[in-house]
């Protein structure tokens, strides 16, 4: 009786010490304080990431020569990645572990913002050209019509036209970069609200869910702020000198 006492004895503090060691590995992250943060960051990007596009849009449209069409169909490509995917995130994403398809959503939304900043990069410098801007019959587009079709026989058709295949290149990535910002923003805002309201106090889950939804209100207005201040620089004030 003594022997198997001393065995339950020494069992239990082995048990003891494993629960010790358990809570000294935890991380830090761990912690659903830590979680309201990161998803604050991740919502307030979102929204100034979306504000941000609308700001500058009259600028896309003039920069790669773009029709008020070619714009729309980039402002809704976040919408339509963010559509595609959604009723699946919301029901699947809530069986597996949502912290990781949250951030697993951060690091798409991060590759659709790098890759929205390529045509910058790829295009060449921006060279204002003056001029009257012509259309063809009934007000067709100049550059999908024949050159025999034009009055002067195409003279200036490489200056209206010059860039259309440049512009279509780009054009395609910044959809493709909407695209992958929808995708990325998908489970960021059901994962995370559903999270939060799991593992929290339920007299705490609605000032959780408050803070979280607010940061989305001020990511709007953080993106108009930064599109006001970056439209007051010329496009390509890097390599060219302004004072001129």
């Amino acid at each position: 009786m003594k022997v198997k006492k001393q065995r339950d004895s020494d069992q239990s503090t082995g048990d003891v010490q494993r629960d010790d060691n358990q809570q000294k590995k935890s991380s830090c992250f761990s912690n659903i304080k830590i979680f309201l943060v990161s998803e604050c960051a991740l919502m307030l990007a979102q929204g100034t990431v979306g504000a941000y596009l609308v700001s500058v849009l009259t600028t896309l449209e003039r920069r790669f020569n773009l029709q008020s069409a070619d714009v729309g169909v980039i402002a809704s490509s976040f919408e339509i990645g963010n559509l595609a995917l959604i009723l699946f995130v919301s029901y699947f994403g809530a069986k597996g572990h949502r912290p990781r398809l949250i951030g697993c959503g951060g690091i798409v939304m991060a590759l659709g913002a790098l890759l929205s900043a390529l045509p910058e990069f790829l295009t060449h410098q921006y060279e204002y050209q003056s001029g009257e801007i012509r259309l063809g019959e009934e007000g067709r587009d100049i550059c999908a019509i024949n050159s025999s079709d034009i009055e002067d026989g195409g003279a200036n058709l490489d200056f209206y036209c010059g860039s259309r295949t440049n512009t279509n290149m780009m054009y395609l990535l910044l959809i493709g970069a909407q695209v992958l910002l929808g995708i990325g923003a998908t489970p960021v805002q059901p994962l995370g609200v559903s999270y939060i309201d799991d593992h929290v106090r339920r007299k705490d889950s609605s000032l959780y869910i408050g803070i979280v939804f607010s940061t989305l209100v001020f990511g709007p207005a953080c993106g108009f702020i930064l599109g006001s201040l970056c439209t007051k620089f010329y496009v390509d004030a890097v390599f060219i000198d302004t004072s001129k």
